[in-house]
């Protein structure tokens, strides 16, 4: 770890600022919000992140904690018309400084599709293809245990099965009935939950706007190398929706 005790020092703040913009959650709260994530952490591991006292090993298990902070990924990704950086990206920036890790997103390879080209590592734009994505072979048995089709166990795959059942978990538990909305956030969320079962790693996804259709559907924008996803969310129950991701 980096002996720079005033990056280390922005880090935190940065940290406890995102903690403090969402409502200041209990370290219990926060990790009861984490189980089921690709990462656990007891109350003490988010107490002693909170406090500087350690830091994520990894990028991914900084997303979990910062996941467990806001309730969810979308808020803390969106930026503001006057703001340089996402909450995430500062402290995801800072993190690697701390951390002493490459700076910007981490493009290696995730397992794929074969034939399928992964596009957050290629030089050249990709061509425009429309991806569809049926949450419903993410969530259950299936999604858990990481064999959807073809593919084999992944942390893509399990990170995108339990993103789709947070938000399902919270659809459900506003009593939407059958055809109701999504919330903005959940929106996001299964946005990016569909990007990752499509292998966009998700330090390379950035929130550029969602936007409500008069049906209650929503077309979430997200940013990734070379290109702009369009991401067309569903109403109704999650479990039902057929998430299509266009690339421009």
């Amino acid at each position: 770890m980096a002996e720079n005790a005033g990056t280390l020092s922005a880090y935190v703040s940065r940290l406890r600022q995102i903690w403090a913009w969402h409502g200041s959650p209990g370290a219990e709260e926060i990790a009861g919000r984490i189980q089921g994530q690709i990462f656990s952490m007891s109350a003490d591991q988010v107490e002693a992140y909170l406090r500087g006292e350690t830091v994520p090993e990894s990028s991914m298990e900084l997303h979990v904690l910062l996941y467990g902070i806001t309730d969810g990924y979308g808020r803390a990704w969106s930026t503001g018309p006057d703001e340089p950086e996402s909450q995430v990206a500062a402290v995801l920036r800072l993190w690697s400084e701390v951390t002493d890790t490459p700076k910007g997103p981490d493009t290696t390879p995730l397992p794929v599709v074969p034939d399928r080209i992964d596009p957050s590592t290629s030089h050249a734009a990709p061509p425009v293809l429309e991806v569809v994505i049926e949450v419903a072979s993410y969530l259950g048995a299936a999604g858990l245990g990481g064999i959807i089709g073809n593919r084999t166990d992944s942390v893509a795959v399990r990170a995108a099965s339990r993103l789709f059942q947070s938000v399902r978990d919270r659809w459900q538990s506003r009593g939407e009935g059958t055809d109701g909305p999504l919330s903005e956030e959940e929106a996001v969320d299964a946005a990016i939950a569909a990007a990752l079962a499509h292998d966009y790693r998700l330090e390379a996804l950035r929130v550029a706007g969602a936007e409500q259709r008069p049906d209650g559907s929503w077309r979430v924008s997200l940013t990734a190398p070379l290109l702009t996803l369009r991401v067309r969310v569903p109403a109704g129950d999650p479990a039902d929706a057929t998430i299509l991701i266009i690339p421009e």
